[in-house]
């Protein structure tokens, strides 16, 4: 399994949490950050950009203006 494909399960299994508990995984930024830690190939703005598209296919609510 490459690093993208382990990043991609890491997302499809948080947007599975957020389905059942979206107060706890609203937050794009932290998300990234958390993400970045263990997949560093990516940029967290990068990082943002799929969470957030996943979220958007999913029809989940986000707030990727919140600090940080």
């Amino acid at each position: 399994m490459t690093e993208s494909d382990a990043l991609r399960q890491e997302i499809y299994r948080l947007a599975a949490a957020a389905d059942a508990d979206p107060e706890t995984t609203s937050n794009l930024k932290v998300l990234a950050v958390q993400l970045w830690a263990n997949f560093d190939e990516f940029t967290v703005e990068e990082l943002e950009d799929i969470l957030r598209d996943e979220w958007r296919t999913r029809g989940l609510p986000f707030n990727d203006n919140a600090d940080m």
